[in-house]
């Protein structure tokens, strides 16, 4: 089975703080319900989202999707198919 996975590590150390994996068919489950105007309420992040439902919605697709830094914070956020 397929797994939406969100790892959270430490910047500095790389030591995992969180990790959160959902079945890719429960998140496209979940997208299909989302009122059509959605993707507008996120025109910041728009693209990083699109990049993210656009990995979880292919089939063959298996890997890092996003691996973002947040200094000020002391995080690093990894969103990945597995």
């Amino acid at each position: 089975m397929r797994m939406f996975k969100i790892e959270t590590f430490s910047h500095d150390s790389g030591e995992l703080i969180d990790s959160m994996s959902i079945p890719t068919a429960l998140v496209e489950s979940m997208f299909t319900l989302l009122p059509k105007k959605f993707m507008s309420k996120f025109e910041e992040n728009g693209d990083q989202l699109e990049v993210l439902l656009s990995a979880v919605l292919n089939p063959d697709f298996n890997g890092v999707i996003l691996d973002l830094v947040d200094v000020a914070d002391n995080e690093r956020v990894v969103f990945s198919v597995i």
